[in-house]
């Protein structure tokens, strides 16, 4: 008898690369749902066998969906499939109920055997289905931005002996006069440290910009071993702006086989002046997110944001990966 699977994540490539690995070569029925909210009403009216949960998604996240499965009429088998790999949150999802946590991106063999151990038949004399949704390059980039926070987080977590809480990146192509737009707040925010940071690799160019508010920064800098060798607290700042840019790279170098290498951090004042040509006749390929500490007073906003030329080395990289 064919079972029911919902695929429960915002990203349309974990759908398509979902469906692709499962349809026609299972005997089940596919379900989707891109948030928690969708996903619980899906489970609800499908009877839904086994739901593959996404934890960082818009309205309602994949802990509170776990949170919630109790109270429905039946619970499904979950297996958390997630770029949140720290350890604390594989506990949690463990705690609230998951029965399996897979990391992204996932194996083709874990997850195989994962689906025989559920009792999931495999069908016979298949073949590939060729008829998957197509994903829009940004749509793409998106997910292994995903993947690349999610391993970033952990190594800050690892660091840090506090849990992070996992941001959606918000990954578009920006005109330059809303980027200088976005400069200027940064620069005006008298409540913030900002830091530039250069990078290159494979044909992409790119700045990443940090910046970071709260009681805590100092504190936070302590925890990563960090220590303050002078009243100035920049050089704390610095070498927190350092690992957060470069956790995000090395995990993103992984996902598209292309080495980054970043120059020394600078304070933003000191660098970075956006009114010659170069900025002014460009639009850039930029990755934002925000990391949170889960007990501390620390804010933490990233912007990745990369040249036209770049933008079209990742469409390319995108359409061989899609």
């Amino acid at each position: 008898m064919a079972k029911n699977i919902l695929i429960c994540d915002d990203s349309p490539l974990v759908h398509k690369s979902m469906t692709r690995l499962l349809k026609d070569s299972y005997d089940i029925n596919l379900y989707y749902a891109e948030n928690g909210s969708d996903g619980l009403d899906k489970i609800a009216k499908n009877n839904i066998d086994v739901v593959f949960l996404d934890l960082t998604m818009p309205i309602m996240d994949g802990f509170e969906v776990l949170k919630r499965l109790p109270t429905l009429a039946y619970k499904p088998t979950i297996v958390i499939i997630s770029a949140d790999v720290q350890k604390e949150a594989a506990r949690r999802c463990l705690m609230l109920g998951a029965d399996y946590f897979l990391s992204k991106p996932f194996e083709k063999k874990k997850l195989k055997q994962l689906l025989s151990d559920l009792h999931i038949t495999e069908l016979t004399n298949t073949t590939a289905n060729e008829n998957v949704l197509s994903v829009d390059y940004i749509e793409g980039f998106r997910e292994i931005a995903n993947i690349s926070l999610g391993r970033g987080a952990a190594i800050i977590s690892d660091h840090l002996g506090e849990f992070i809480k996992m941001p959606l990146p918000y990954v578009a192509t920006m005109q330059s006069s809303d980027l200088a737009m976005t400069i200027a707040d940064i620069r005006s925010d008298h409540q913030s440290i900002a830091i530039a940071q250069r990078f290159v690799g494979g044909g992409i160019h790119g700045e990443a910009l940090v910046d970071l508010r709260g009681k805590d920064i100092l504190l936070f800098g302590e925890k990563l071993g960090f220590s303050q060798t002078n009243e100035d607290k920049n050089e704390v700042v610095i070498d927190i702006s350092n690992i957060m840019v470069s956790s995000f790279l090395v995990a993103l170098s992984e996902q598209i086989s292309i080495p980054f290498s970043v120059r020394q951090p600078i304070i933003l004042e000191e660098y970075m002046n956006l009114s010659n040509k170069e900025y002014e006749e460009s639009d850039f390929f930029t990755v934002e997110y925000v990391y949170k500490a889960e007990t501390l007073d620390l804010e933490c906003e990233v912007l990745f944001m990369m040249d036209s030329h770049s933008t079209k080395v990742i469409h390319q990289i995108m359409e061989t990966l899609n």
